[in-house]
C-alpha cells in the first residue's frame, strides 16, 4: 500500500514538474460525467439502498472532518452514490497507490492468456538471464510467488522505507532486488513486499516488449474506455508495478465491473475467468479469516478488494453485485469502519425499496454541498504581530530528510504564495489561499491537483496546509518564531511523518 514510501521521495513529487496551471479559490463545480455509458444513474431505492441511510455519510464526514476525497457506489451497473468532497473535484484522476498491484496482477493474467508468459508457475529467473545468482531461493522463485507476496525476500512493512531509499538511486532495479537476501524459501511465508510487483512490471516488459502502461492501454484500458491515466515510471521506462497509477474513480469502478463479470467486457473476454477466479481466491489465509490472492485482499465473506495507502480502495462484492470506490487522503480505522457500516446498513434488499423522493432529494443536495463546501476549517487569527518577521524572508533549512534547502512565504499585494527550493531541483512557487480559502496548483504533466492555504494559528505560528489531494499526501507545515530560535514542524499522516527542523530566517 505504499507508493513512494520514504520521505525524501515523497516531497520530491512536490517539486519535480516545471509547468503548472493555477486555479483561483472560486471555481465552478463540474457535473459528474458517466464515462462511455458503462454505468447509469439510479435512485438508491431502485437498487435496494436507502437514500436516508446513505445521507448519514455526509453528516459523519462533516462532523468528524474526515479526509475523504470521493465515494462511488455502483450496484447492478447503476450508480447510486457519486460524491466528491471539497477541495477534491469530480472527474479528476487520483493516485490509487497499491490498488495498482491489482491492476498489475490483471496484466500478468492477460499476458498469460495471450501466450507471452507460459503460466504463473514460470520461473522468474527465465526472464532475467543476466542475473547470475545460485541460491535456492532465486532458482525456484516463480511468478506466482511474486503475485501472492510469498517471494521469501527480506522485504516487508518494517524495512520497505530503507529498501526504497536504496532502490531509487540504483541504475539496475532488478539486480538490486535480487540482491535482497531470502529469509524464507519461496511459497512458504507471506510478506507484503512492493519490490515483488516491480519485478512483475519488469517481466511484463521483458515478455511483451511493451511497458506496463502500453500493454495496459492495448489489452485492457482501450477496451474498457479508460482514456485518461498516469503511471509513474523509472529511468528505464518501467512503470512502478506496485503503485502510483492514477485513474478516475469511474474508471477504477470499471476494473471492478470487469471482475464482477468474470473477465468479460461487452461480451468480449478481456481476461480469462480462470485468472479472475485465481486472483480472487485466498492463497494465504490470515488469523482473522481474511486472506490474500493474486494482488487482491480477500474478505472472509469472499468479497475482494484492491487497497492502497491513504484509504484508496476498490471493493468488489459479487454476492450483492456491487462496487465501492473510495479515494482519500488517509482515514483512520474508526473512520473506515464507520463509513463501511453506513454503506452496509443502507443496503436493505436485493429488490427495489419503496420510493422516497424527499430522502433522495436531500441526498442529492448533500452531494452538491459536499463538492463545494469547506468542512475542515482551521482555527486561526486574522492579525499576527510577527508577520514582518516571517513573510518575504528566506527560511534556511539545515540538511533534512525532505531535501528542502529553503522556503519563502511571499506576501505581495494581498496575495500569499510559497516558494520552495530543493537541492538539485527547480524552484517552484505555489499559490496559497488565506485562512479557510484554498488556492490550487495543477501539474500539467501528471494532472495531480494540490490545494494550499495558510493561516496564523498564534501570533508567532504560521501554518501551511499543503494538500496534495489526488496524490494523497496532506502536509501540515508549521513555522514557529521564537526568541530562542525558529523551527519548522512538518506532519503527514499516511507516511507518519512528524519532524522538527531548526531554521534560520534571513532578510
Amino acid at each position: 500500500m505504499h507508493s513512494f514510501h520514504y520521505k525524501r521521495i515523497t516531497l520530491l513529487l512536490l517539486l519535480l514538474f516545471k509547468t503548472v496551471l493555477i486555479f483561483s479559490q472560486i471555481t465552478k463545480v463540474s457535473k459528474s460525467k458517466i464515462p462511455d455509458e458503462t454505468f447509469s444513474f439510479s435512485a438508491p431505492e431502485d437498487e435496494g439502498f436507502s437514500s436516508k441511510g446513505l445521507s448519514d455519510i455526509f453528516t459523519y464526514v462533516k462532523e468528524k472532518k474526515v479526509n475523504i476525497h470521493s465515494l462511488l457506489i455502483v450496484r447492478n451497473k447503476k450508480i447510486v452514490l457519486d460524491a466528491c468532497f471539497y477541495p477534491f473535484r469530480s472527474n479528476l484522476r487520483h493516485d490509487i497507490a497499491s490498488c495498482t498491484k491489482s491492476i498489475t496482477s490483471i496484466l500478468i493474467g492477460i499476458a498469460i492468456d495471450k501466450g507471452y508468459i507460459k503460466s504463473e508457475d514460470q520461473l522468474v529467473s527465465s526472464f532475467f538471464p543476466e542475473i547470475k545468482l545460485t541460491g535456492k531461493g532465486f532458482e525456484i522463485l516463480s511468478i506466482k510467488d511474486l503475485l501472492t507476496m510469498t517471494s521469501g525476500f527480506d522485504c516487508g512493512f518494517s524495512n520497505e522505507d530503507s529498501l526504497f531509499n536504496e532502490l531509487f538511486p540504483s541504475n539496475n532495479w532488478p539486480k538490486f532486488i535480487f540482491d535482497i537476501p531470502f529469509v524464507a524459501n519461496p511459497a512458504q511465508q507471506f510478506s507484503y513486499c512492493s519490490c515483488n510487483y516491480y519485478l512483475l512490471a519488469e517481466i511484463i516488459y521483458r515478455a511483451t516488449g511493451l511497458s506496463p502502461e502500453d500493454f495496459a492501454k492495448k489489452y485492457l484500458f482501450n477496451d474498457l474506455g479508460i482514456k485518461s491515466f498516469y503511471w509513474s515510471k523509472n529511468n528505464q521506462g518501467i512503470n512502478y508495478g506496485w503503485g502510483d497509477l492514477a485513474l478516475k474513480p469511474h474508471d477504477l469502478a470499471k476494473i471492478g465491473q470487469l471482475l464482477l463479470d468474470g473477465g468479460k467486457w461487452n461480451n468480449k473476454s478481456i481476461i480469462s475467468a480462470d485468472w479472475v477466479k485465481k486472483a480472487k481466491s485466498m492463497n494465504t489465509v490470515f488469523s482473522n479469516g481474511n486472506g490474500y490472492g493474486y494482488g487482491f485482499w480477500i474478505d472472509k465473506d469472499h468479497a475482494c478488494n484492491a487497497e492502497g495507502r491513504g484509504t484508496q480502495r476498490l471493493h468488489i462484492d459479487s454476492i450483492h453485485n456491487a462496487i465501492v470506490v473510495i479515494t482519500a487522503g488517509g482515514l483512520d480505522e474508526d473512520e473506515k469502519e464507520r463509513i463501511g457500516d453506513i454503506i452496509g446498513n443502507s443496503l436493505h434488499s436485493d429488490k427495489k425499496l419503496k420510493s422516497d423522493r424527499v430522502a433522495f432529494n436531500s441526498l442529492k443536495k448533500m452531494e452538491l454541498q459536499a463538492a463545494k463546501a469547506v468542512i475542515d476549517s482551521p482555527g486561526y487569527i486574522s492579525i499576527a504581530s510577527e508577520k514582518g518577521k516571517l513573510f518575504n524572508k528566506a527560511i534556511i533549512f539545515p540538511k533534512n530528510s525532505l531535501a528542502i534547502k529553503s522556503a519563502e512565504i511571499i506576501w505581495k499585494k494581498g496575495n500569499l504564495s510559497l516558494m520552495l527550493k530543493q537541492t538539485g531541483e527547480q524552484t517552484i512557487i505555489y499559490p496559497l489561499g488565506i485562512g479557510t480559502a484554498y488556492k490550487f496548483y495543477q501539474d500539467a504533466g501528471s494532472g495531480h491537483l494540490y490545494a494550499l492555504r495558510g493561516y496564523w494559528k498564534a501570533t508567532n505560528e504560521f501554518e501551511i496546509e499543503f494538500n496534495m489531494l489526488s496524490k494523497i499526501n496532506k502536509y501540515l507545515v508549521d513555522f514557529k518564531i521564537g526568541d530562542n530560535g525558529n523551527e519548522v514542524l512538518i506532519k503527514e499522516g499516511t507516511h507518519k511523518i512528524n519532524e522538527v527542523f531548526p531554521v534560520s530566517i534571513m532578510d
